[in-house]
């Protein structure tokens, strides 16, 4: 199931080495993004109940047409400034792999789709704080929509030393969360849990961490953060949800490539 998330990332390099031989290069940026990180959503497992400590990648190519990037997707702009930017694309909405987590046990896979993708960031004080949001809306499952919102607070420590913190939430669609965290009756009967039917649309997780930016080299910083993400109280109404609260943690290069 999860070739697929694979195959992505390299289409977004194949694209990016088509882009980099057509647009002029004054105008491109490309950057890698690599490491490990803790989280419920993995490139390697899909989406997860236990988080996992997994390798984690985005390339990121930009000109001032378009973009595509394994976390955005493949797309073009709405909007293009220094400051401010908003993007239209086709991007991956993950699947979940039984084996992955062992809350999985009886609940069978749920297959990853692509997925219509709006997102934007603004920067009110450029690098000291962005605020961000994204939204995904199934291309083959009727409104199984999610949705992120969060804010990026950096402040300087010292000479090539940042602190940040980040702050974010996210959302899901009633089909979102019947297709992730729900439990049918033939779920319940194979998995041992009791059936679960969400009513509507509501919150997923809340998520802070804090961590620090150095400074490797001019064209290299180094990521370490460490935090807690937290399931909301209708998300725990979920069978499967044992724990509210779980750590989640950063550690990655963040490279810049010159194109000129």
């Amino acid at each position: 199931m999860f070739k697929k998330e694979i195959i992505f990332a390299f289409v977004c390099c194949a694209v990016i080495s088509v882009a980099h031989a057509d647009e002029s290069k004054d105008a491109a940026k490309l950057e890698a993004t690599y490491g490990f990180s803790r989280s419920n959503q993995s490139l390697i497992n899909g989406v997860l109940i236990n988080y996992k400590t997994d390798p984690t990648l985005n390339l990121a190519y930009e000109n001032t047409r378009w973009f595509a990037s394994i976390q955005n997707g493949l797309g073009a702009w709405l909007v293009h400034h220094d400051q401010l930017k908003s993007g239209l694309s086709i991007n991956y909405m993950m699947g979940r792999n039984e084996s992955a987590d062992k809350r999985y046990a009886g609940m069978g896979n749920v297959s990853g789709t692509a997925m219509a993708y709006l997102w934007g960031e603004w920067q009110p004080i450029k690098d000291a704080i962005t605020i961000y949001a994204n939204y995904g809306n199934s291309l083959s499952d009727a409104d199984a929509a999610l949705g992120q919102w969060g804010m990026t607070l950096g402040l300087p420590l010292a000479d090539k030393l940042n602190v940040f913190l980040d702050h974010s939430r996210s959302w899901g669609s009633r089909q979102y969360l019947q297709k992730y965290y729900g439990v049918t009756m033939s779920q319940s009967i194979s998995s041992g849990y009791r059936e679960f039917m969400p009513s509507g649309s509501g919150a997923l997780y809340q998520n802070t961490q804090i961590g620090l930016v150095i400074e490797a080299r001019k064209d290299v910083d180094v990521i370490i953060g460490y935090g807690k993400s937290t399931a909301s109280g209708a998300l725990m109404n979920s069978p499967m949800l044992q724990k509210q609260s779980q750590p989640i943690s950063t550690f990655v290069l963040n490279q810049r490539f010159n194109l000129n």
